[in-house]
């Protein structure tokens, strides 16, 4: 049909010919360059890190591997790979163009892309996107260089994009992804919405996939510390007597016009026999990435029976013990007593301070991650408040355990 169509139309068929071929020309004249110019401004090489073990069990993943590799102490890392630390582990990636990722135990990361332009005149940045499956990672995010940097994490509940030359702590459960800014910018998005945070900033994005509104980095690890809700909130009460038949102290909420307190009291006809009465409260929280611990409380002492803190130097009418767990492994507790009575000059004063008796004393300790050195909390277990010796009359409130 054509054939026949140009032997009748020699001149037609000859100028189609030549304005499709110049119409090709055109396109081939546009499109090369265009393309040429497309993959020198966007063409990417696949970069490395590199995994260094710190302490604990660790495992590498590689793509396409059937089983993972234990790792003993650091190699390289590909697009791909999962990480996966073991409990009470830690290990660090160095991401080609400097960032770093600190990864505490029972945590798993893929990289997912680590990307570098394969051209000078591209004015992409170098891109460092992981998944964080689980657990929690502290990401800072490397500064100076020839490029811009884009560091993405994924995770089950959203996106985070990391500014350059800040510091971030990024941590999933089955409930939430939590995102703290210590310094430095971060856009945390979710499935409809976004939020920004700025330096000392938090947010929680749901199990729902939306972000909640930024809130202060430093957090309050009691519950009900104010005691505005009954004690069963939060609080497990424990008497203690040495002796059977011997009333044990009791624990109770009351008004003080200003606030709610929890007001020990024992005032027994048995003087010299050892008593307790404790409110304890499990927190159960991973401490590993927090620079500041700081315990807070407002104590009142209004009677005590026997001197100082007894000749052990551990019967105050108030006393606080921190149960954690530190680096090594190793179950401890800090102390802090206070007492208004003067003990007998040969009996020992630990842990404890003098206050003045009848008026609230608003304590703090002070950063218990400094203080406590090597010894510092990675897993805070629960607190202990409780007042003991003989007879005694005192109360604690506004407690708080903020943790930064």
């Amino acid at each position: 049909m054509m054939q026949r169509w140009a032997r009748r139309n020699p001149e037609r068929a000859a100028w189609v010919v030549l304005w499709t071929a110049f119409a090709i020309f055109v396109c081939l004249a546009v499109s090369v360059p265009l393309s040429i110019r497309w993959y020198l401004l966007n063409a990417t090489r696949p970069q490395a890190a590199y995994l260094e073990k710190i302490d604990g069990m660790l495992t590498v993943h590689e793509r396409r591997a059937q089983e993972p590799i234990a790792v003993n102490s650091g190699r390289e890392l590909k697009e791909g790979f999962r990480v996966t630390t073991g409990p009470d582990s830690r290990a660090t990636i160095t991401f080609f163009e400097n960032s770093t990722a600190l990864l505490y135990g029972e945590s798993q990361v893929l990289l997912e892309r680590l990307r570098r332009p394969r051209f000078s005149l591209s004015p992409r940045p170098d891109e460092v996107k992981v998944a964080l499956e689980r657990g929690l990672v502290r990401f800072r995010v490397a500064t100076g260089g020839e490029r811009e940097r884009l560091l993405q994490v994924q995770t089950p509940h959203g996106q985070v994009r990391l500014e350059a030359g800040g510091s971030y702590s990024v941590e999933v459960t089955d409930e939430r992804t939590r995102v703290v800014v210590r310094y430095g910018r971060a856009l945390v998005l979710g499935q409809k919405t976004g939020v920004e945070l700025d330096p000392g900033e938090r947010v929680d994005v749901g199990a729902e996939g939306e972000p909640g509104e930024p809130m202060p980095a430093a957090q309050n690890l009691v519950v009900n510390g104010d005691f505005r809700q009954p004690l069963e909130e939060g609080w497990k009460v424990t008497p203690y007597a040495d002796l059977e038949g011997v009333a044990p102290g009791e624990a109770t909420i009351v008004n003080q016009g200003d606030r709610n307190a929890v007001y020990f009291v024992r005032m027994g006809a048995e003087e010299g026999v050892h008593t307790e009465i404790s409110i304890e409260q499990e927190i159960n929280r991973d401490v590993r990435d927090n620079v500041s611990l700081v315990l807070r409380l407002d104590v009142r002492l209004e009677y005590q029976s026997l001197p100082g803190a007894g000749y052990r130097s551990s019967e105050f009418p108030v006393m606080v013990e921190l149960r954690y767990r530190d680096a090594y492994g190793r179950d401890l507790s800090w102390y802090h007593g206070f007492y208004y009575r003067d003990p007998p000059p040969n009996w020992p004063m630990r842990n404890g301070e003098k206050i003045p008796p009848f008026i609230w004393y608003p304590y703090e300790s002070g950063n218990l991650m400094e203080a406590l050195g090597d010894a510092r909390p990675v897993h805070i277990h629960s607190l202990r408040i409780y007042a003991s010796g003989w007879n005694y009359r005192s109360m604690v409130s506004e407690v708080g355990l903020i943790a930064e």
